[in-house]
């Protein structure tokens, strides 16, 4: 810890106009002539955390982090069953939460279409995450920016 009389020292000759060209240099004097043994216990201290999460970058690069993660582990999408939320409806369309990138977007069934509110939990079978095609002449898809789905049944 640095002792207040090297703080009081730092705050004397910070007042003056000098100080400002030349605070680095007093600074490490200032510290030297303290022979602090706290600071340099800090120091050394920051530097091996510094090489600490140098090495632990090194064994966790990104292509590791993302063969791990829990969205690699999914697997395919294709067929899965999925639980939803509905967040938003329009007439006969529901826009339900799945977790993912884009909505779902499904009709409401014609029997008991009133019970599907926003807010209820829905169970789907989910056929493709994101709906993307490439049209006639484009090089790059363009995505409809929904999930497609199948409505199974609502979950009371």
């Amino acid at each position: 810890m640095i002792s207040s009389k090297v703080i009081k020292n730092i705050i004397q000759r910070s007042t003056s106009a000098r100080f400002l060209s030349r605070s680095p240099r007093l600074l490490n004097e200032i510290i030297k002539n303290e022979n602090i043994e706290g600071f340099n216990a800090f120091e050394d201290l920051i530097k091996g955390s510094i090489e600490e999460s140098k090495e632990e970058e090194k064994l966790k690069s990104f292509p590791k982090l993302l063969r791990e993660s829990k969205f690699v582990k999914l697997g395919n999408f294709t067929g899965r069953i999925v639980y939803g939320k509905i967040v938003h409806r329009v007439n006969d369309d529901l826009y339900i939460d799945i977790g993912l990138k884009f909505n779902a977007v499904v009709k409401a069934p014609k029997e008991n279409g009133n019970k599907f509110i926003i807010g209820k939990s829905v169970i789907m079978k989910l056929f493709d995450p994101e709906l993307s095609e490439k049209f006639l002449g484009s090089k790059k898809s363009l995505t409809l920016l929904e999930a497609d789905a199948k409505l199974l049944k609502l979950v009371d």
